[in-house]
């Protein structure tokens, strides 16, 4: 049996995908593990902010820039992506972004499914029309930056905090 005959088709309008708020972004859920069987997580995200370097264990990741300006960190190279951009990043790959714009709009796609879960398990849950919520500083300085660290390690990613993309 193939992965792909535990998943059925099936489609989803925007205003129905479950949204997040988390980390600066308004995440809207298109799929999961559970939809695709295991194969896709495919995200919808409005940020604010991009990630600390971080690097995934066990996934892929693959970046659509619908609109916004955003510099994405790999390794030591420097990636400008602007509408139109498609930036793929394999796994184990240490990167980042900034969002140079007020805001960006960015398609997600995570193969094998998975972190997505972070997202669903841990964002606070919101309309899928807000506006991304910018993190309090004060508060980003009193977070405990081992559970954060634990946290992503649910999620098969190792974030590096002592890395600060320019």
């Amino acid at each position: 049996m193939s992965v792909h005959e535990n998943a059925a088709a099936f489609k989803i309008e925007l205003p129905q995908a479950p949204s997040f708020q988390m980390a600066g972004t308004l995440w809207r859920v298109l799929a999961t593990g559970k939809e695709t069987g295991g194969v896709v997580g495919a995200l919808d995200e409005r940020c604010a902010v991009g990630p600390p370097m971080h690097a995934h264990d066990d996934a892929d990741e693959i970046f659509y820039v619908l609109d916004g300006k955003l510099t994405f960190f790999v390794g030591e190279r420097h990636i400008e992506a602007a509408p139109g951009a498609f930036v793929y990043l394999p796994r184990y790959v240490h990167h980042g972004f900034r969002v140079d714009s007020a805001e960006a709009h960015i398609f997600n796609f995570v193969t094998p499914a998975g972190f997505e879960r972070m997202i669903v398990d841990n964002g606070t849950p919101a309309k899928y029309d807000e506006a991304p919520a910018r993190p309090d500083p004060e508060q980003m300085q009193r977070q405990d930056i081992g559970a954060f660290k634990k946290l992503w390690a649910k999620y098969h990613m190792r974030v590096f905090l002592d890395e600060n993309a320019p």
